[in-house]
């Protein structure tokens, strides 16, 4: 692969990888604690917020983020060299992939399926008499939530975790 080719995919890389970290940080931080203290009105931005395809986007922007990250290690490290891998660079990059790699099967597997029974759920929740019924669905959606909330801290924190490998290896 010659420089230009991997310039474009590193580019890429980092960009990708700057908006999936950074969006999961701001949702972990800010906008979930938000939306949790705000109550029913909160339900509304995060109403927005899956209008706007968020959990369709953050996996295709984290599958990008990998597989140009894939690349990229696969030619830094001459062909997956054990070596290269075993250096303490190979070693901080290897462990920042790691970290997203976890992250990004949390986010898919855990986080996203939850985030999104949450909304319709919520939606036949209201259409439900009062009872036991209604407060069993109440009782799942805040289980849902609060799944989620768990699983995008872990995700947030795995993506701190390889941000700071990857950022850090050239200094190890």
């Amino acid at each position: 692969m010659d420089g230009s080719a991997t310039l474009v995919l590193r580019v890429i890389h980092i960009l990708c990888g700057v908006y999936w970290a950074g969006a999961l940080l701001f949702v972990a931080t800010f906008l979930e604690p938000s939306v949790r203290a705000a109550g029913p009105d909160g339900a509304k931005v995060m109403q927005g917020i899956m209008q706007r395809r968020f959990l369709d986007i953050m996996p295709a922007v984290a599958l990008v983020t990998i597989l140009t990250g894939l690349e990229l290690y696969r030619k830094l490290s001459g062909g997956f060299d054990p070596t290269w891998m075993g250096s303490a660079y190979g070693a901080s990059i290897t462990g920042g992939a790691v970290a997203a790699l976890v992250a990004f099967a949390i986010g898919v597997g855990v986080m996203r399926p939850a985030a999104k029974r949450v909304g319709p759920l919520a939606q036949s929740a209201q259409g439900l008499p009062e009872g036991s019924e209604r407060e069993a669905c109440l009782a799942e959606v805040q289980r849902l939530r609060r799944r989620s909330a768990i699983a995008g801290r872990w995700v947030a924190t795995l993506l701190a975790v390889a941000v700071i490998g990857m950022a850090a290896a050239r200094y190890v």
